[in-house]
């Protein structure tokens, strides 16, 4: 069992008590149920799953196992999978003053350690300010809200890709979903109309009063957006069978 108290570098899902379980959206509110989400969509990890982890994605089954099950739950916490995955190592540089010589470390790089020398007889105000201003120059990350930068540090076995946005993320997998849909009905849904279905675009809703330009405009608008999130949905899910979320780029 991990004993050590796990921090990640994005929210992560919450589930509330047994006798007061919190509702799904707290669990959605999480990037890693979205990795989760993705990757159940991903065919060739799916068929790895059905062979029981063989095959070409064995060793990404070795740590993700199967995500066939609709519980994110179930599999997040089964074996400490989440904190596993995503969470954490501890952090090579502690928060602290440096006494000796000995505690200096080579490999400290400014890249992620700023190394300060503080003359004891400067007054309190004027080193709060220019820590202040220092910190403005050199911490450059939003409160709250991880940037790139601080992804690529980060120490867990499993990393986002970018910062992300979950709104997006649950855009581009609606569309995915219903195009998949659209697919398997005798008469496909063009984009456009799955588009308006979703109410993606609220400026290019079709409306009776539209005149046969302005309609045209709107269709091309709403099947623009669609195709664009179900490209982006697509390469996600492709990359996420390469242990990468969320990856819209193709190699």
């Amino acid at each position: 069992m991990l004993c050590m108290k796990i921090h990640f570098t994005a929210p992560h899902p919450l589930f509330g008590r047994a006798n007061t379980p919190k509702p799904l959206s707290y669990q959605q509110r999480s990037p890693y149920y979205w990795w989760w989400a993705f990757l159940k969509r991903n065919e060739d990890y799916l068929a790895c799953c059905a062979r029981g982890g063989k095959g070409k994605f064995a060793k990404l089954y070795e740590a993700f196992d199967d995500v066939r099950s609709d519980s994110f739950k179930s599999w997040w916490t089964e074996g400490e999978r989440g904190a596993r995955l995503f969470g954490e190592k501890p952090r090579p540089v502690k928060l602290s003053e440096l006494t000796e010589h000995s505690q200096w470390d080579l490999l400290w790089s400014s890249d992620n350690v700023m190394v300060v020398a503080v003359p004891l007889d400067i007054s309190k105000r004027r080193l709060q300010t220019y820590f202040s201003e220092l910190l403005k120059k050199r911490h450059t990350a939003t409160r709250g809200r991880k940037s790139n930068a601080d992804l690529q540090l980060a120490t867990a076995d499993y990393k986002l890709h970018r910062a992300v946005s979950i709104q997006t993320l649950r855009i581009q997998l609606a569309v995915w979903d219903a195009v998949t849909a659209s697919k398997q009905l005798p008469k496909k849904k063009t984009m456009a109309q799955i588009g308006a279905e979703l109410r993606l675009v609220p400026t290019a809703m079709p409306d009776s009063s539209d005149t046969a330009s302005t309609a045209m405009l709107k269709r091309n608008v709403m099947q623009a957006t669609v195709s664009r999130y179900y490209k982006d949905a697509g390469n996600i899910i492709t990359n996420t069978a390469k242990g990468q979320f969320p990856n819209s780029a193709l190699d």
